[in-house]
């Protein structure tokens, strides 16, 4: 995966001339600006020591005291673990690595409330848990399938709908009209619920890279290669558009066989969902091509130094269940990505899963 990453970008910088931009447009734009969006609130971070077996993987805290694990990468033994980080005991464990899939996807996990969602990005499966349920049946528990799904990130509208940001769209204008922003699959047998047009003629994955929320009727889907939020009905009809005013959308370039960006950004990625909030990654990173060539290209892509450059002035951004941004938050320790986020409405505690400067994954408690 990383080598078609570093591919991909190698065109970009070499590509054609810029064209339109991909994303839908709406007349209700909201600018966000440092004069208009809360004030930051800034944390340190304490590190949580866990058993070696758990490191380096991606973590989820329940309830301040439940840690679950998601290690597709080197499961010991399970792909998925619950943890008690008062006892120090393994409460319970699914998938061993033989019986989860030939390959072990590359996908991790989503929590939505006390919903958890494990997706295997080779075998196309999804594993739904309901937490509260696995701490009451431990390793009896099991878990929903849905087969066929293209990946993750995806959520359930109700029992019987799944509904999943269509990866392969891009706005009209660039060789295929009229492709679905979203597609709707059968949560029990992950088929799509209509005959969607297919994008066959580029590959624009790259360009629009979405992760998505569901609340009041609402989609609010972030955008992760431009500084903007979009938010829908649950028709589907876009009804606002935020935007990170501090930055300009990056050039899109052809290459002939599909769209790239001419420069270096990271955005917006859905990091959890409680019940009154959703809270997301902005990573507000802009790396022009000028500043890429001077560092080394491709070679400094392969380096930490990269990952730190991309992600060091993130934030996580709190929206409420109307979608409207309440808080700001903003790490203070040199890291060089945060992923997933866990918060305790109740104690008002959050935890992250960040990578160090060494490019370790850990779990930290955020220290306002």
């Amino acid at each position: 995966m990383k080598n078609i990453i570093i591919i991909m970008i190698a065109v970009a910088v070499s590509s054609l001339a810029a064209i339109a931009q991909p994303y839908p447009t709406t007349d209700n734009i909201v600018r966000l600006t440092d004069q208009n969006m809360p004030a930051v609130e800034y944390f340190t971070l304490k590190k949580i020591r866990l058993p070696e077996k758990y490191a380096d993987a991606q973590y989820f805290v329940y309830n301040d005291s439940v840690l679950i694990i998601i290690n597709n990468q080197h499961p010991l033994p399970f792909v998925v673990t619950f943890y008690n980080l008062n006892t120090k005991k393994e409460i319970a464990g699914f998938f061993l690595a033989s019986t989860w899939s030939d390959k072990i996807g590359k996908g991790g996990g989503i929590m939505y409330r006390n919903t958890l969602m494990v997706g295997d990005g080779f075998a196309h499966i999804m594993a739904r848990f309901n937490v509260d349920s696995v701490l009451t049946e431990k390793y009896a528990y099991k878990p929903t399938i849905t087969p066929q799904l293209p990946t993750l990130p995806c959520i359930y509208v109700d029992e019987n709908t799944i509904t999943m940001a269509n990866s392969m769209y891009i706005s009209d204008g660039y060789g295929v009209d009229g492709l679905p922003e979203f597609i709707q699959y059968n949560a029990k047998t992950g088929k799509p619920l209509a005959d969607y047009k297919k994008n066959d003629k580029n590959f624009p994955a790259n360009l629009t890279g979405r992760t998505i929320a569901y609340c009041n009727s609402k989609y609010i889907a972030f955008w992760s290669r431009y500084p903007i939020i979009t938010i829908y009905d649950k028709d589907f009809n876009l009804l606002k558009m935020y935007r990170d005013d501090k930055f300009k959308d990056n050039e899109v370039r052809e290459d002939g066989s599909g769209f790239l960006m001419k420069d270096f950004d990271s955005f917006f990625g859905f990091a959890c969902q409680t019940d009154n909030y959703i809270f997301a990654n902005n990573g507000r990173g802009h790396i022009s091509r000028e500043e890429f060539e001077k560092k080394g290209g491709i070679q400094w892509i392969e380096t930490i130094d990269f990952t730190i450059a991309r992600h060091k002035n993130q934030e996580i951004w709190c929206f409420d269940n109307d979608m409207n941004l309440v808080r700001r938050f903003k790490c203070k320790n040199k890291l060089s990505l945060i992923g997933s986020v866990s918060y305790n409405e109740k104690t008002k505690n959050m935890f992250v899963t960040a990578m160090d400067t060494n490019g370790k994954y850990c779990l930290y408690q955020c220290k306002f």
